[in-house]
């Protein structure tokens, strides 16, 4: 009996120490990852709505005094530019923060407001922002392996533990400061308490199951999908769970949802800035390619509109792990389809098509953006697990080995890649910092985010104007003379506009001499004036 015994232990042991092991090289890899890239637009919004700064609201809304936006008439100083990136002193209220996201984001409220906390506690730095959803990611490994391990055994929980924490997509937003890391984390909580529900029944399994469902509605609205798919199977299938404990853990989930979702028509209906991006078609939209996509991310381990990868590693993983899943519906036949299977694969597909549902209901592109259908991630790592829990042991040794070594290349270049695709801050604050001086002016053509980017990110003096088309508060060429005033180059960006015309840059190009022009993912334009040393509006109005 002792031997067996003395076994039991080593094997628990062991097992300890190669989640151990996972663990540290999961969080190694993510802080490096955090540290490596500028942040982009939406992360630098992220930090202004949780320090309590709305930046998508129409013009006429703008409240100064409660730290919103507002476009100035003059050009400003990079560090007053930031000033929507951090804390006032004092801090304002949770209320202001609500507030913002009102006023700015079709997002839930709860991403912001463990972040303003957690900024009040770590502070504001790019490192900061990204490490709490990092955070989160990690407190996801618990439940991958504990939900894994009660499917398929030990076997299963190496194998998802292993998919989760080093699949490049995961990596990537696990270390982006957006609230799909704490998304995951709902996913799994609420897995993890139906399962608990269904097999002991009891008040704190149901208790967990509200919050966890909560959580979910309050974090991302999308997560509407894998919780409607979810309540589908706990309803189909019996167990110490009752129908009418169900009902009213839907009813307290609800309950305590209700007070911001009372807000959500007001919230949708309110004009934002970028309010119609996701109605514009995508160049080389093909909505079958995009559906293969949002299911295929996972264990692809690239996305081209993300980073620069390897798509023939992408590739191979796909196969590899398609060949699991096959293997894995041929031997478990008919038991694919027992309730706690069909809690993992069903939960996957409604995360992927979600998107389709509201791509059809709302006549969007959400498809084109593979974030949208992130809620899945979780579940398709389980998936993937205990197919490879599947296979005879060096089968499974070697398919899960060559899938991760086949994860390398991404990995590899997901680091060493300047800037992450959608992002130009990076590109853009180089070439401007290379060259500007405290006699030129900077003039951004973006979103609020992208002009507050460049400031959080310019190292020189010169001062920077922001022109926010669709705030419709300048006028060419009246507020153009009036910024460049004594000025003795214009150093002109246009990045991240979503699709607002530039009058200001087609009439400095009538107007002023184009010394140099640079285009990558941004337009960068240095402008002199054709006749004087400096810009003079008041002597001639012209250039």
């Amino acid at each position: 009996m002792s031997v067996f015994v003395d076994s039991a232990r080593k094997n628990r042991r062991r097992l300890f120490w190669v989640f151990a092991v996972i663990f540290m090289l999961a969080a190694s890899l993510r802080v490096s990852f955090a540290v490596r890239h500028c942040l982009w637009v939406d992360e630098l919004f992220s930090l202004a709505i949780a320090t309590g700064h709305s930046l998508e609201h129409p013009a006429a809304a703008a409240r100064p005094e409660l730290g919103d936006f507002v476009e100035a008439e003059r050009a400003l100083p990079a560090e007053e530019w930031c000033r929507y990136l951090r804390h006032d002193n004092p801090p304002a209220g949770l209320a202001r923060v609500l507030r913002a996201i009102l006023l700015s984001d079709t997002s839930p409220p709860l991403y912001y407001v463990c972040l303003y906390y957690w900024t009040r506690c770590f502070g504001t730095s790019d490192l900061a922002l990204r490490l709490f959803s990092t955070s989160c990611s990690l407190a996801c490994f618990p439940l991958v392996a504990g939900i894994s391990n009660q499917l398929a055994g030990r076997r299963a929980s190496v194998a998802a533990l292993a998919l989760f924490a080093f699949s490049p997509i995961g990596m990537f937003y696990s270390t982006e400061g957006r609230m799909y890391a704490l998304l995951w984390l709902c996913v799994l909580g609420l897995i993890a308490a139906s399962l608990r529900l269904h097999r002991r029944g009891g008040t704190i399994p149901a208790v967990l199951w509200v919050i966890a469902s909560a959580a979910g509605f309050l974090t991302h609205y999308f997560f509407v999908f894998v919780w409607c798919a979810i309540v589908a199977v706990l309803l189909s299938t019996s167990g110490r769970l009752s129908k009418r404990t169900l009902l009213l853990c839907v009813l307290g989930t609800g309950l305590l949802i209700l007070p911001w979702y009372m807000n959500l028509p007001r919230s949708l209906h309110g004009w934002r800035i970028t309010q119609d991006w996701l109605h514009v078609k995508p160049h080389g939209f093909h909505r079958v390619k995009m559906m293969i996509a949002l299911a295929a991310q996972t264990f692809c381990g690239y996305e081209k509109d993300l980073w620069p990868g390897s798509r023939l590693g992408g590739i191979i993983s796909l196969i590899l792990v398609s060949a699991a899943v096959g293997i894995m519906i041929w031997r478990l036949g008919r038991r694919i389809f027992n309730w706690r299977m069909t809690l993992i694969w069903l939960s996957f597909a409604a995360a992927c098509l979600g998107p389709v549902v509201f791509d059809f209901m709302m006549h969007t592109y959400t498809i084109a953006v593979p974030r949208y259908a992130i809620a899945g991630l979780p579940s398709a790592c389980l998936l993937g697990g205990i197919a490879l829990a599947c296979l005879r042991t060096r089968a499974r040794y070697i398919f899960l080995a060559v899938i991760l070594l086949s994860w390398l290349p991404n990995i590899y270049l997901l680091y060493r890649a300047p800037s992450r695709n959608y992002s130009a801050l990076c590109d853009v604050t180089t070439a401007v910092n290379a060259d500007a001086r405290p006699s030129d002016l900077i003039l951004v053509h973006s979103i609020p985010s992208g002009v507050i980017g460049v400031a959080h990110y310019s190292k020189k003096s010169a001062a920077i104007a922001s022109w926010v088309g669709q705030l419709e508060t300048h006028r060419v060429p009246e507020s153009l003379l009036s910024l460049a005033d004594g000025r003795q180059r214009i150093l002109f960006v246009k990045f991240h506009e979503v699709g607002e015309p530039a009058p200001e840059e087609s009439w400095l190009r009538q107007h002023a001499n184009v010394v140099k022009e640079l285009r990558m993912r941004a337009t960068l334009v240095e402008f002199r004036p054709m006749n004087a040393a400096t810009f003079e509006a008041e002597k001639t109005r012209t250039f």
